[in-house]
């Protein structure tokens, strides 16, 4: 009991402390698209040209909700690494570390409940905060069939079908790219428990400077742009290429979550997933072993 106490006073606290952008800034961007669609609608200002052949109504509502959740990925991945820039830090500025030292609570604990947040609970929000954006598209592309001529209604089963559909594929598709990028947002989170909010620019320059040393060093001997710069690229390649966003586009059929996801799977370096598990726990237990022996 205790034990899931402190976790939960762990996520509670790291919720408090940036509710503002995972919470209120996403609500608050809803908001906005919320009024201006109704805005455009309401005051008939989409302009049509005329004979314009619309798509199904069903696939546009398909690739608006996905390209939102496209957009609300783009947002996450912003925002988490600023987060990470900042977290494993913060509490030596306000003098919180020193209640959570006086406390049973490790500091293995304390940087894990933060990553955890990062990865699980921040993430979350961010998707269900998606999936109402999903909703008022669909409430707009509904609205449209009213006010724009020639466009269709959607037929509100098979949309309803699409939106499980969608939201399903959103969140495995969430759930494994925050798993491959964990070495990243550790990497960062690590160097912010040495030193504070620079990680965030060192994140990018330490391993540049790498890059340049190899290059120097091994000139000619190596590829272009040297092993490292290679194997950074290849970690952040994820995801689905240009040949399957085509396909999404183009295909007459409804979206299939399955079909799309293993698309997806099997692209995956599923070694080099493990790997980047290893190292950002590795990063992980190190950062709280510094925290632990040198910042009292």
């Amino acid at each position: 009991m205790h034990t899931l106490t402190s976790w939960r006073a762990l996520f509670v606290r790291e919720y408090l402390e940036h509710r503002m952008a995972f919470v209120y800034f996403p609500l608050g961007i809803v908001v906005l698209l919320a009024l201006s669609a109704l805005s455009a609608l309401g005051f008939n200002r989409v302009k049509i040209l005329h004979n314009f052949a619309f798509p199904d109504p069903l696939k546009v509502f398909e690739l608006g909700y996905l390209v939102l959740l496209a957009m609300w990925l783009v947002y996450l991945a912003i925002a988490l690494f600023f987060y990470y820039g900042d977290a494993f830090a913060a509490d030596r500025r306000n003098n919180a570390m020193l209640f959570w030292k006086s406390m049973p609570v490790t500091d293995l604990k304390v940087l894990a409940s933060k990553y955890f947040a990062g990865s699980l609970m921040f993430p979350t929000i961010i998707l269900l905060v998606g999936m109402v954006t999903g909703l008022l598209f669909f409430a707009m592309v509904s609205i449209g069939a009213y006010i724009v001529p020639g466009f269709a209604m959607v037929d509100p089963l098979a949309a309803l079908g699409s939106f499980v559909q969608i939201t399903l594929f959103g969140l495995v598709y969430f759930v494994l790219a925050l798993v491959w990028y964990a070495p990243f947002l550790a990497w960062v989170g690590g160097l912010s428990t040495v030193v504070g909010r620079w990680s965030l620019p060192l994140a990018f320059v330490i391993p540049g400077l790498l890059i340049v040393i190899e290059n120097v060093a091994l000139f000619g001997n190596v590829p272009r742009g040297g092993y490292i710069w290679a194997y950074i690229g290849r970690r952040f390649n994820f995801g689905l290429d240009e040949n399957d966003l085509k396909l999404l586009v183009f295909d007459p059929r409804g979206f299939d979550a399955w079909r799309t996801l293993n698309r997806v799977v099997v692209d995956i370096d599923w070694l080099q997933m493990g790997i980047g598990v290893l190292f950002a726990a590795l990063v992980i237990w190190l950062a709280s072993q510094y925290r632990r022996r040198r910042i009292v």
